[in-house]
């Protein structure tokens, strides 16, 4: 397959799907850009053809399915997730999960050739029993008390099922480790740059970042190329928790997990819809991912784990200043 001539995205209010717009329109010839969210982002580029969709609705598939075909849409990049969750259960389960689910009927419709999923390494869960490098193949365990990763591992069950049954629609599922870089901006970025960061007593796991830049490198290589599958998208190598904040010149306080969930319990569920195992747990199990998969298919990553440590530490210190 060529490169395509006309990309959808979804999500194009997200980091992802902004930027992933921005660096195909750079290309020269720069295909033509059909974008879908429920505004239009402001300060997006004037060529991209935006269509307001609420993936919610329960017409929306119909709706995305007359646009694309209309479009002509040949590739359709799915990032219309929640950077982070909130504490309407019910409404992020009938966007990620419901409304994946329409994207992909619309898809099937609209005989779009290739589908690219935004997924994450989250899935595999943080368990004690993990092995020191998760594969692909890996099962999607999750977290209990997590409701976004049980609504992405639902998505992904569901959509595995639909490319059995409907060959003639290309998946390519992108699961990427937690994203650092001086623009992207999430809970776990907030959680970093902290004056003090909590951490729990008596563990110091092994973490795993892949730069913004690669993030969108993949996904960019993902869309123009055809790479079918899933591929775990992540820097290259490890550091201790430990090692990151003392390198990042970060104040740290080490608390008991019962003393340190209860402080964080109040606000949490308000903000998260979550206790706090249910990210805490994921800075105390393992849950590192083997990149060679995606290495092979979307180049080596310029950025390891420590230099994109380093240079996202030296942003928020240059943001703080000024």
């Amino acid at each position: 397959m060529n490169e395509p001539g006309v990309i959808a995205i979804t999500g194009l209010r997200t980091f992802l799907g902004g930027q992933l717009a921005e660096r195909l329109l750079r290309r020269s010839p720069s295909p033509r850009i059909v974008g879908f969210d429920r505004r239009r982002p402001p300060g997006i580029d004037p060529r991209v053809r935006f269509h307001a969709i609420d993936l919610t609705a329960a017409d929306a598939a119909a709706e995305l399915a007359g646009q694309l075909e209309n479009e002509g849409v040949e590739v359709l990049v799915h990032t219309a997730f929640r950077t982070d969750p909130t504490a309407d259960l019910a409404l992020d389960r009938a966007l990620e999960t419901d409304g994946s689910l329409r994207v992909v009927d619309a898809c099937v419709e609209a005989r779009v050739s290739r589908l690219v999923l935004a997924s994450s390494t989250m899935l595999y869960g943080p368990w004690p029993d993990n092995p020191n490098f998760l594969t692909e193949e890996h099962p999607l365990r999750g977290h209990p008390d997590a409701h976004a990763v049980a609504n992405r591992i639902e998505t992904e069950s569901l959509i595995n099922d639909c490319a059995r049954r409907r060959p003639q629609l290309e998946m390519t599922v992108l699961r990427s480790c937690w994203v650092l870089g001086p623009r992207f901006d999430d809970r776990v970025s907030r959680y970093l740059s902290l004056p003090v960061v909590p951490k729990l007593l008596g563990y110091d796991p092994l973490m795993q970042f892949v730069h913004e830049d690669d993030y969108l490198n993949a996904f960019e290589r993902a869309t123009l190329e055809s790479h079918p599958g899933v591929f775990n998208i992540v820097g290259r190598g490890t550091l201790p928790l430990a090692t990151l904040l003392r390198l990042g010149g970060r104040r740290s306080i080490a608390l008991p997990s019962r003393l340190l969930y209860r402080m964080a319990y109040y606000p949490g569920p308000r903000r998260t819809g979550d206790p706090p195992a249910a990210f805490y747990d994921y800075l105390r199990y393992l849950w590192v991912a083997d990149g060679a998969r995606g290495w092979d298919a979307f180049g080596e990553p310029v950025y390891s784990t420590r230099e994109t440590w380093v240079e996202f530490m030296s942003a928020r210190r240059s943001r703080s200043a000024g």
